[in-house]
């Protein structure tokens, strides 16, 4: 099941997903990874590293994963995380 709120208190929108939201509140300006390496999305779901998706959600994922900090506290220094 899909998240439909983030433990900020965010709610899914029409337009906006939970994991739009938490893009946002993880991804630097730079776009640098905790890897020190550059990822933003190409063409036909592939990332600026190398990595190479089958479907959005699993590029979305990836991205999660190289920009979510320890403790999951965006960039505005709150925690974000899927609520249940």
């Amino acid at each position: 099941m899909t998240a439909t709120s983030c433990t900020c208190g965010f709610q899914r929108l029409d337009d906006e997903e939970v994991t739009d939201h938490l893009l946002a509140a993880f991804a630097p300006d730079d776009s640098a990874g905790s890897d020190g390496q550059l990822h933003q999305e190409l063409a036909a779901l592939a990332c600026a590293c190398g990595f190479t998706a089958t479907t959005a959600p699993e590029l979305d994922s990836h991205f999660l994963e190289v920009f979510t900090p320890g403790g999951s506290v965006g960039r505005d220094g709150v925690r974000h995380e899927p609520a249940a």
